[in-house]
């Protein structure tokens, strides 16, 4: 008998599309999920762009799952294949932020059999299994007054059931409704005679019936036409509907350190701990890089250079500056002005060795954001200070020290598992 993984992401909320991952130890699918089993806080109407998404994942034999000693190893391992899924798709995505780094749990382990979890766990509803298990005599009330009455094992669900059909069917009509209206010199609508909609809805609303069928999409089940996954219960009907397809393969295996650092920056909302966290991962090789090149690195600024120069071929740091287009090189090549008033000097894109620029800028970012003293030897000294305007400056430098951070992680090379 199959089984079926599925662990929550952390920023996955609004991605609307189907991302099937392919290449490593077993395949993964990344879709939108209706977390937490809702169940008295069902919705009529789900938004796709507030819908957040979740892994998944298959095992046609159970000999198939990866050997393991404990269930948090086993975690740790789904957590190690999830993570190079989605370093590969932070490089064509860098811009966003989903990661397997969780701190806002959406699943749980009911703990017994006869009241189970739903509403997030916020709900425990009574579950008997009146039509299969002979151990029930008889469960009877008021409204089902025999056990052969209540077809849908969560008891309570032989209430809700039609409560919430009654719920979408009038909810899903509404959105049809059109009102005709006349006005004569409306501040917006002028004069005239219109037809209006009651109201306007983004094009990625679901059923809740709908938002259920998600579900349904699994590794190598996929129905696919045309770069479009059929989100369907295997027949055709009217509440079939289609998402977008991305597919992504990955062949190789990285650190698992080196990861944990990158996508702690990923994660991160603020620049400045972005910044902070992109750095970690280049700070890693600051003994490494010095030797792979034959030079002597006796000072941070030094280090960094060489890590800078170890990754990047020459010329490869102008190619992404470039790419991000002229305003971003634009904004690179003027000095930068802290919240203490001490500038951090432009970068000159035109020299020839603009990878010791580009490490010597990311230095002094680097200080501004660490060292938070008011003076040093009695000099004010450049400060990032974080929820403030300098935000923007570890904004501008996100990218590059994300661009090496990634060049670092391949330079280090595939790991063996």
């Amino acid at each position: 008998m199959a089984q079926i993984f599925e662990y929550a992401l952390t920023n996955s909320m609004g991605m609307k599309k189907v991302v099937s991952f392919e290449g490593l130890e077993f395949p993964i699918v990344i879709a939108p999920t209706l977390h937490g089993e809702p169940l008295l806080t069902a919705q009529a109407l789900y938004f796709l762009s507030r819908m957040e998404s979740a892994a998944r994942f298959r095992f046609e034999k159970h000999e198939l799952i990866p050997k393991h000693d404990s269930d948090k190893e086993l975690e740790r391992k789904f957590e190690y294949i999830i993570d190079k899924y989605l370093f590969e798709y932070s490089k064509q995505h860098p811009q966003e932020q989903i990661t397997s780094k969780i701190t806002d749990f959406k699943y749980w382990e009911n703990d017994g059999l006869t009241y189970l979890g739903y509403d997030e766990n916020n709900t425990l509803a009574l579950a008997l299994d009146t039509l299969n298990d002979d151990s029930i005599i008889e469960v009877s009330n008021e409204d089902f007054p025999h056990k052969g009455h209540w077809y849908d094992w969560c008891l309570v669900s032989n209430y809700t059931s039609k409560f919430i059909d009654t719920y979408v069917n009038s909810m899903q009509s509404i959105l049809a409704k059109v009102v005709r209206v006349e006005t004569k010199g409306h501040d917006e609508l002028g004069t005239g005679k219109f037809e209006l909609p009651l109201v306007r809805v983004d094009d990625g609303i679901l059923t809740y019936y709908q938002a259920c069928m998600l579900e349904v999409i699994q590794p190598r089940r996929l129905d696919t036409r045309n770069g479009l996954v059929i989100v369907s219960r295997g027949f055709e009907s009217e509440g079939d509907f289609v998402l977008l397809l991305e597919e992504i393969r990955a062949e190789k295996y990285y650190d698992a350190d080196l990861l944990s650092y990158y996508f702690a920056a990923v994660r991160e909302h603020l620049p400045i701990s972005k910044f902070r966290c992109f750095y970690n991962v280049l700070e890693y090789f600051f003994e490494v890089a010095p030797k792979e090149l034959g030079e002597q690195a006796k000072s941070e600024r030094e280090q960094i250079s060489c890590v800078v120069k170890w990754v990047a071929s020459p010329g490869s740091i102008k190619d992404f500056i470039d790419s991000r287009g002229e305003s971003y090189a634009q904004r690179i090549e003027m000095d930068l002005i802290s919240s203490s008033g001490v500038r951090i000097n432009a970068v000159a894109l035109s020299l020839p060795n603009l990878e010791e620029e580009i490490s010597e800028w990311l230095y002094a970012i680097r200080c501004a954001i660490v060292h938070s003293k008011r003076t040093r030897r009695g000099r004010v000294e450049a400060r990032l200070v974080p929820y403030s305007e300098d935000e923007s400056i570890a904004e501008l430098a996100a990218p590059i020290i994300q661009h090496l951070a990634i060049l670092c992680i391949e330079k280090d090379g595939e790991v063996h598992v």
